[in-house]
């Protein structure tokens, strides 16, 4: 978080009474419902239900898609926090906006209608809540603001007026209920078009995401205390789902109270707003256990996956991770597919930024054409689509890499430089997406050989996205460049172990078979490759891995086929040209060179 600061306390601790006050400046947004006494009094679980599908479907994915954290929920109400007062204001209109269009259907009296603050100021953190004036100020401002309206406070003002076209009204100084010192308010109106012309719009979100509820799994029988393995196997589901780019994942609190019960899938995804719900139930007896799962794409009505697992109640924790960790490589591809059938399925001018992305990746990793370049126009419909999808610019960066990498660049020079623009691009529209810093880390590595701040890049992304196969994956290539070939095949191995099987599996394969081969283990890199060779024939990159490979095992015969088919790829490949572009750094570089020259390319 932005501008952290420790106020160290009589013992260091991790936050909390008796370790350090961590405070960041944070931009606050607290949100509540008018009125919702009177709503509960005419219709309390009419309206309980709603509140829930508004959070589900309009303000959780909202708070996600502008970069914030709900922090607190207050049943009525809740509270985000933001680096960016930017990221907050424009999350409060897009919010006031959709919960507007939602509502718009009921009687006037029974609407759900919120009023909302924002404030910006130095805040407590303390075990993932906030505290402090910055917080108090919010929640104040809040009350005074009308109902679908924001009153954000002078520096939230000050902060987004000039990069955005905005219209408020100043409200002047004013006495906060319970503060000595009055505060500068203003009360936002909304976009306007004849703002500076300098200025860009307030954004709309078009990137809707598929989104999937992972109940707690019921217990079959009466076994004493073994309810914690299918609430435990949940927990585990929905922790390794948040890995899975592209997925919104509902939190463990809002599937928590369909604990225990038999429950309708449709009314789960009705009420949740959801359109995939993953169940299942545990069998224990004696010492054996069995576990059954399924996944159901509720908007088809149809189970798109089932499974069934058997174990011992021995090692049940490292049981538990397991099937876990196989659930999710069974659902992520077919969550995808169902996905790109959808997307397929629809015209093309009602297709959403996620579904634009989704098909243009599907375009790209086939490496061929004519898909390959249609991949680039669809993914520039999508940046064309939804402006703030981090997402597709960090594709659209992937792309020029693959193009260069394949030898298909008229201009290498400006290939690398759209894709360092791109990814950058990606990295500012959501600075904490660990893909887009991935992605941007690489274009370093890979283009300018600028290996330090590289490393520093993916670590910034591991940090946010712990999780992201994709980041362990491009990370393990620079350490592999400058020779640390352990680290760089620890680092694949944990990209391939965390990542779904999905079309891109190729790519992990082949960073796990190129790190071997820079860590010398020529008869692993063997395998990886071949494996890759396999998954994607045409993938230039992992062909000359694997010549250089079969010349270092002296099997010469062998690579020059593989030398073949990268001239068939690229007729023009010239290795003088090639070397000087290959990222390894020049011990690795000249002993790569002489075997590629061995196996049979043209110097």
């Amino acid at each position: 978080m932005a501008n952290q600061e420790s106020l160290t306390g009589d013992e260091t601790g991790p936050g909390g009474p008796a370790g350090d006050i961590v405070r960041s400046t944070l931009a606050i947004l607290s949100a509540d419902v008018v009125g919702y006494s009177r709503l509960t009094e005419i219709a309390e679980e009419d309206t309980h239900t709603r509140l829930r599908t508004l959070r589900v479907r309009t303000i959780d994915p909202c708070v996600v898609s502008f970069r914030g954290r709900i922090v607190k929920n207050t049943g009525d109400g809740l509270i985000a926090s933001f680096d960016s007062p930017l990221d907050a204001v424009e999350c409060a209109m897009h919010l006031q906006d959709e919960v507007a269009t939602t509502e718009r259907a009921q009687p006037g009296e029974r609407r759900i209608r919120f009023r909302i603050g924002v404030n910006v100021d130095s805040t407590i953190l303390d075990f993932g809540d906030v505290f402090g004036r910055g917080v108090n100020v919010a929640a104040r401002l809040q009350e005074l603001a009308p109902p679908d309206g924001i009153v954000v406070s002078k520096p939230v003002f000050d902060s987004i007026a000039p990069h955005t076209r905005i219209k408020a009204v100043d409200l002047g100084s004013i006495h906060l209920k319970n503060m000595a010192i009055p505060v500068r308010a203003y009360s936002v109106l909304g976009g306007q078009p004849d703002a500076d012309p300098g200025a860009r719009p307030l954004r709309r979100l078009k990137a809707k995401v598929p989104s999937i509820a992972v109940l707690p799994f019921r217990t079959e029988g009466r076994t004493s205390g073994s309810d914690y393995i299918g609430m435990g196997l949940a927990n585990d589901l929905i922790v390794a789902l948040q890995s899975v780019r592209g997925l919104l994942v509902i939190a463990r609190s809002s599937t928590l109270p369909y604990k225990g019960r038999s429950v309708d899938r449709r009314r789960v995804s009705r009420e949740l707003g959801v359109r995939y719900v993953l169940s299942g139930s545990v069998a224990v007896n004696k010492a054996k256990l069995r576990i059954n799962a399924s996944l159901a794409d509720q908007e088809t009505g149809t189970v798109i996956w089932a499974d069934r697992y058997d174990g011992s109640t021995s090692d049940i924790f490292a049981l538990q991770t397991r099937i876990a960790t196989r659930i999710l490589w069974s659902i992520a591809p077919h969550v995808r597919e169902a996905e790109l059938k959808r997307a397929l399925r629809k015209r093309s001018e009602s297709r959403n930024a996620y579904e634009l992305m989704l098909q243009a990746v599907d375009a790209m990793y086939l490496m061929r054409s004519p898909e390959f370049p249609k991949a680039r126009e669809l993914l520039q419909d999508a940046m064309r689509a939804d402006e703030t999808y981090a997402t597709s610019f960090a594709y659209a960066a992937l792309w020029h890499i693959h193009n260069a990498a394949q030898g298909w660049a008229t201009d290498l020079g400006s290939e690398a430089e759209e894709a360092t623009r791109l990814a950058l691009a990606a990295v500012e529209r959501d600075p904490a997406d660990g893909f887009a810093l991935a992605v941007y880390g690489h274009t370093r590595a890979l283009f300018f050989r600028e290996y330090a701040d590289a490393m520093l890049i993916f670590e910034r992304a591991l940090e946010a996205s712990p999780g992201n196969a994709m980041a362990w994956t491009l990370s393990s290539g620079v350490y592999g460049y400058v020779g640390q070939g352990d680290e760089a095949v620890r680092r694949a191995e944990q990209g391939l172990r965390i990542s779904p099987v999905d079309i891109q599996s190729y790519f992990y394969v082949m960073f796990l078979g190129q790190a071997h081969y820079l860590n010398d283990n020529f008869s692993e890199a063997l395998i990886w490759s071949k494996k890759t060779y396999t998954l994607n024939p045409r993938l230039s990159a992992n062909l000359r891995i694997l010549a250089a490979t079969l010349v270092a095992l002296d099997r010469i015969t062998e690579a020059n086929l593989f030398a073949k088919a990268i001239l068939s790829i690229q007729p023009d490949f010239r290795l003088e040209t090639y070397s000087s572009r290959c990222p390894f750094s020049p011990i690795l570089l000249k002993e790569f060179i002489d075997r590629l020259e061995r196996a049979g390319l043209p110097r």
